[in-house]
């Protein structure tokens, strides 16, 4: 992992968080009640968020993190204070609308609570919505039309936006940091492999344990009937390799001319 100068390090973090200090703050007083307490509670957060921005330079500060780490670290404040939080209070800002939401926040939604999904959904989510394919491009790798794409998008968008809200305990900042074990070429293959078939389960499996090791998907990019995989090991090493999805509409011609060739020999 890339090590930043301090000084770049806390420049790159004031100018991610400033923009949204007022919204954070605010979001600290609904927290908290009181000023003095939302106060303490800006700055446990802000000191938090410097931490992950630190071990995690790469990942983008957004509103529905921040959020996020208010929200845990008031929790600690109360078993420290021995209060009782209010139950869901401001979960719907906590999480954010999902449009806010950057790559960021769903993929690790998505790590969390992938098996919350169907298989298909998650697959529709991680190609879509992390790595920036189009409806046509996913469309074209599972053999649906780009309507039926859109509309099942949707669908899977609604649901993994419910499974956070109804299991905020997934997203504690020790789930996030929990010991991983390292990369299995195994489970790498058989994901591309889910690619070369179409198959959006084998996809989703290799997908999830891929997550369980520690192993980071970082970029997947379609040119043409190619696709280019880029892995980040454990240990901060990328991987690359290339894979060939099939051409379905070759397929669908090669398929007509055989059928059309039957027919003919069998008049």
């Amino acid at each position: 992992m890339k090590e930043e100068n301090p000084v770049d390090g806390y420049d790159a973090f004031a100018e991610m968080t400033l923009p949204l200090q007022s919204d954070l703050k605010r979001y600290c007083l609904a927290k908290a009640g009181s000023v003095w307490d939302a106060d303490d509670l800006l700055q446990e957060t802000l000191v938090k968020a410097y931490r992950w921005h630190v071990r995690f330079p790469e990942r983008e500060l957004t509103k529905p993190f921040l959020f996020r780490i208010a929200a845990n670290a008031w929790v600690d404040i109360c078993r420290v204070r021995k209060l009782q939080p209010p139950a869901g209070q401001l979960e719907e800002e906590r999480f954010g609308p999902y449009e806010e939401w950057t790559r960021w926040d769903v993929r690790e939604a998505l790590e969390l609570l992938s098996d919350r999904l169907e298989p298909k959904q998650v697959v529709l989510i991680l190609l879509m919505d992390v790595f920036a394919f189009t409806a046509k491009e996913t469309g074209r790798l599972f053999g649906q039309s780009e309507g039926s794409v859109k509309a099942a998008i949707q669908r899977a968008r609604m649901r993994l936006k419910t499974a956070v809200e109804r299991h905020p305990e997934f997203w504690d900042d020790a789930v996030l940091t929990a010991p991983r074990r390292g990369l299995r070429i195994e489970v790498f293959e058989a994901f591309v492999e889910g690619f070369r078939r179409s198959d959006p389960y084998a996809i989703f499996r290799s997908y999830q344990t891929m997550v369980s090791d520690g192993t980071r998907v970082e970029r997947i990019e379609l040119c043409g009937n190619r696709l280019y995989f880029t892995i980040l090991d454990p240990d901060g090493n990328r991987l690359m390799i290339e894979g060939q999805v099939p051409d379905r509409q070759k397929k669908e011609q090669n398929k007509k001319r055989s059928a059309s060739h039957e027919n003919g020999r069998s008049k």
